[in-house]
């Protein structure tokens, strides 16, 4: 269990990711996991993550329900429960130092992707939640990121900021539910993790208060930058740290 200077940083990190995923709708396990692996192993970190993310949606989705297309979501809510076992199965497979390298290249490219206004023809289409859904949650379940990917189907929707939030943390809450009971079934859930999750979470309230402060006031390209910032050079840290065998 992280304790001491270690649980004072996760904190912080944890209160960072959560301010982030309650204003934009995404992007916890961009700005947590860099940091969270330098405590914890690589599929703890994914549980607890992933664990976390549920709860502050949760809470999001309490904020925002009113905003929620039940119908246009349904399709990204299918498919992240589909590709739960897949991503499960695939997270007790892997070696951890596979697992942390996976993860560092997959923070800094989805980090700098989600500097640009990509638009993919694909993603306007409402059956292409399902594979939307599919993908997110695959990743996410795998190595704890991916929320871009959801993101980029929401956003070329059309819909307004706070619809888009409410159809991610639908989204996010039903796949991290299904993953965490499978989680538990395959033994990836022990006393630490549970312990882990604990302590961080009082950080979640933190980066929830502050993201209801922000959510209708924050300079979104300012924001954008400095969060894609935090998260290249975590990312980069982690990747030398494990190609260098430090």
């Amino acid at each position: 269990m992280v304790t001491g200077f270690e649980l004072f940083f996760s904190l912080l990190t944890v209160a960072a990711a959560s301010t982030v995923i309650g204003t934009v709708g995404f992007g916890f396990g961009l700005v947590a996991i860099p940091v969270l692996l330098l405590y914890l192993e690589p599929q703890q970190t994914v549980v607890v993550s992933n664990s976390l993310i549920g709860i502050i949606m949760a809470m999001v989705l309490v904020r925002t329900w009113r905003h929620l297309k039940l119908r246009a979501s349904i399709g990204l809510v299918i498919g992240g429960v589909a590709a739960t076992p897949v991503g499960v199965l695939a997270l007790n497979s892997a070696s951890p130092g596979t697992l942390r390298i996976t993860i560092a290249i997959v923070i800094i490219f989805l980090g700098l992707l989600s500097l640009s206004n990509i638009q993919l023809p694909f993603a306007q289409r409402r059956s292409a939640g399902v594979t939307f859904g599919f993908l997110t949650s695959l990743a996410i379940t795998t190595i704890g990121i991916g929320g871009p990917l959801g993101a980029i189907y929401s956003m070329a929707q059309g819909w307004k900021a706070e619809t888009i939030r409410a159809a991610l943390a639908l989204f996010f809450l039903t796949s991290d539910i299904t993953a965490f009971v499978l989680y538990a079934a395959t033994g990836l859930v022990g006393r630490d993790t549970l312990a882990n999750i604990g302590v961080t979470t009082p950080g979640l309230f933190i980066g929830f208060v502050v993201s209801a402060l922000l959510a209708n006031r924050i300079n979104e390209r300012a924001f954008r930058y400095a969060v894609v910032a935090v998260i290249v050079v975590a990312g980069s840290m982690t990747l030398v740290r494990e190609l260098s065998g430090v």
